[in-house]
C-alpha cells in the first residue's frame, strides 16, 4: 500500500471512528508554528504527517525543527507534491509570506506552485513557503 492510500485510509478510519484497538504512539513535533502532538506519524521524502483531532496535519520538512519519538518511522518515497496532488480540494493551507503567517484553501497543485484562495483573492505561491497543511473532511450541506 502506498503512503497516500495509507494516509487516506487512516484518516477515513479516524473520521468515522473505525480505528482498531491498538494505541497509537503520540509524537511531539516542533515546527515553525509551534508544537503539535501527532499520532500515526509518516515521514515522506520532504514532509512529516500525522493525525490529530480528526485532521491530518502535514508539515514540510523545512518547517520541522525537531521530532521527539521513541522510533522514527521508515522514510517513504512519496513527496509533499504527491500528497497534495492526491487530495480532494479544497484543503486548508497555512503559508508564510514575507514572514507573516497566512491562511487559505488549496485549490490546485501545479508542480512546485500552489494555487490558493486567500484573503478574497487567488494567489500562487511555491510549495517552499508552505508551513502547514490541514486536511479535514469537508461536509456538503
Amino acid at each position: 500500500m502506498d503512503i497516500i492510500s495509507e494516509l487516506e485510509s487512516e484518516f477515513e478510519a479516524l473520521r468515522t471512528g473505525q480505528l482498531d484497538n491498538k494505541p497509537a504512539e503520540v509524537v511531539r513535533v516542533e515546527h515553525l508554528g509551534g508544537v503539535s502532538f501527532l499520532a500515526d506519524l509518516v515521514v515522506g521524502s520532504d514532509f512529516v504527517a500525522g493525525t490529530v483531532d480528526q485532521m491530518l496535519l502535514v508539515f514540510p520538512t523545512s518547517s520541522v525543527v525537531m521530532i521527539a519519538a521513541n522510533v522514527m518511522p521508515e522514510l517513504q518515497q512519496k513527496s509533499l507534491s504527491d500528497l497534495l496532488a492526491a487530495q480532494r480540494n479544497p484543503v486548508r493551507v497555512n503559508f508564510s509570506l514575507r514572514n507573516q503567517l497566512r491562511k487559505g484553501w488549496l485549490l490546485s497543485e501545479h508542480g512546485p506552485w500552489l494555487r490558493i484562495a486567500a484573503e478574497r483573492k487567488v494567489v500562487w505561491c511555491p510549495i517552499s513557503v508552505v508551513t502547514l497543511i490541514e486536511v479535514s473532511a469537508v461536509e456538503n450541506l
